[in-house]
């Protein structure tokens, strides 16, 4: 849409058993399962230091999604001032709260040069989906353009869907045998019946009962495609994600409590 004026630790060999006796898998192709006690090992990342024009566009954003449109044009270019009105931008917002939802937070910020003119993407986390919303200066540091692109998700492949539900009930019902059939022959290695059965039972005592699917999305993640299930279970939300590899094959899955990215 444009708006313009012209957990986690890693087993291998004797590291198993005591990696069981905590609760705690990881393979190295990617499965994460029940994610506890993270914050205890991370690292401050250093801070990130806006720029004027980053900071102009962040305040657009900001008096955009909170209906100060007056204020959201403040910035505009003499150029774009009488083309996007205030009215126009209550507009746009009405079709973003109908397609995604309320904002949430910016979730990136990228500064490049596109046509010459330096260019700042906020990346928009909303409700039921992301928003990119590219800022363009002119020469002034004044707006000279705005687009507002949701990111839209694309369709489940039925398959994949199929393949992700079936290694959920299986895994849910204690069935590990057949819950590692889908599992590429690298993933097969890591995760075996017997491992998933430990894995299985710490689940169920930091999340209790499973209940149900409650969302299913897809999205890619560098050569995987990934199928997001969000499970209801009795402690609360969890994400079941399944990421399969170029042959159909899972080649990674990540249990983890549920939050919004």
């Amino acid at each position: 849409m444009r708006v313009s004026g012209t957990s986690c630790c890693r087993y291998r060999g004797k590291r198993l058993a005591t990696l069981r006796r905590a609760g705690w898998y990881h393979c190295p192709v990617k499965i994460v399962a029940s994610i506890l006690l993270t914050t205890l090992f991370a690292v401050s990342p250093k801070p990130h230091l806006q720029t004027p024009i980053e900071s102009v566009a962040r305040e657009m954003l900001r008096n955009f999604v909170t209906g100060r449109f007056d204020l959201a044009t403040q910035d505009f270019n003499d150029d774009l001032r009488p083309v996007v009105t205030p009215q126009l931008l209550a507009d746009v917002k009405a079709q973003l709260d109908r397609q995604v939802g309320p904002f949430y937070l910016v979730k990136e910020a990228h500064q490049s040069v596109k046509g010459g003119l330096r260019t700042i993407q906020l990346l928009a986390r909303f409700e039921n989906g992301s928003v990119s919303v590219d800022v363009i200066f002119d020469p002034f540091d004044r707006i000279q353009t705005v687009y507002f692109n949701p990111i839209l998700s694309p369709p489940v492949d039925p398959v994949l869907e199929s393949l992700a539900r079936q290694v959920l009930t299986n895994f849910t019902a204690g069935r590990y045998d057949d819950a590692v059939k889908p599992f590429n022959a690298e993933m097969a290695a890591q995760l075996t019946p017997a491992n998933m059965a430990g894995l299985a039972e710490n689940i169920g005592r930091i999340f209790g009962t499973f209940q149900s699917v409650t969302q299913v999305q897809q999205r890619v993640d560098k050569r995987y495609t990934v199928i997001d299930l969000t499970l209801s279970y009795t402690n609360g939300p969890v994400a079941f994600r399944v990421a399969f590899d170029a042959q159909n094959r899972v080649a990674a899955l990540t249990i983890s409590p549920f939050k919004k990215e």
